[in-house]
């Protein structure tokens, strides 16, 4: 399962890398971070991109994915979101797609998605529905904060919120809690982070810090 995820990442590489690379004009960054924690290694890649000419429609990808050193099956996890946004104007997009989870399989979604961004403020908040296999809301939100501390320097600060509950009952599903601190020169960006993540109707806990690393392609 280890090898299969580092494959994966691998091939997200160098697709997005060629895709980044036959684009014109340029387009928006692509983060792509990596955190070595205490526990075990997190990935997350974000691709936000354009595919109309008049920009009303755009593709969506959350790559995320996590595993322990020891390659326990169980601490291995992969989740895919791919979703067609359609702008509606003001920040707001409405987006349809699905999500490919390590656990759940394929998990259809529906959703609105609020994004506004400068380059000292990024804004996402991203509330969804969830059909399969069980009707879940589910609630993303991001915010950054990057302020300018010399002509090639930036402090860079991220905080992100996950939560996703069972609608019959409002059981806890999922929720996770993401804090990153560091500094941006050019296209790299390097510090410390946390990861707080808690699993199923008891809120199992797994807890991870550690160096990060993130690369806007």
């Amino acid at each position: 399962m280890k090898n299969g995820f580092l494959i994966l990442v691998c091939t997200l590489l160098l697709s997005v890398t060629s895709f980044a690379q036959q684009s014109s004009p340029p387009p928006a960054p692509i983060p792509v971070e990596v955190m070595f924690g205490n526990n075990r290694m997190n990935f997350q890649l974000i691709l936000n991109k354009p595919i109309d000419a008049k920009g009303k429609f755009s593709f969506f990808n959350v790559t995320n994915g996590a595993v322990d050193y020891h390659n326990k099956n169980e601490e291995t996890e992969i989740v895919v979101v791919n979703s067609i946004n359609y702008d509606l104007g003001n920040n707001f997009k409405a987006s349809a797609g699905a999500q490919w989870h390590f656990k759940l399989g394929l998990v259809p979604l529906l959703g609105v998605q609020y994004f506004k961004a400068n380059p000292t403020w990024l804004l996402l908040v991203s509330p969804n529905i969830c059909f399969l296999p069980t009707t879940n809301m589910e609630v993303v939100s991001l915010v950054e904060f990057k302020p300018s501390l010399s002509p090639k320097t930036r402090l860079y600060t991220r905080a992100q919120v996950l939560y996703n509950q069972v609608v019959d009952g409002g059981i806890h599903a999922r929720s996770g809690y993401t804090f990153r601190a560091g500094i941006s020169r050019q296209k790299f960006t390097y510090g410390i982070g946390m990861n707080f993540d808690y699993y199923g109707p008891f809120k199992a806990e797994k807890l991870n810090t550690g160096a990060f690393v993130r690369l806007s392609l």
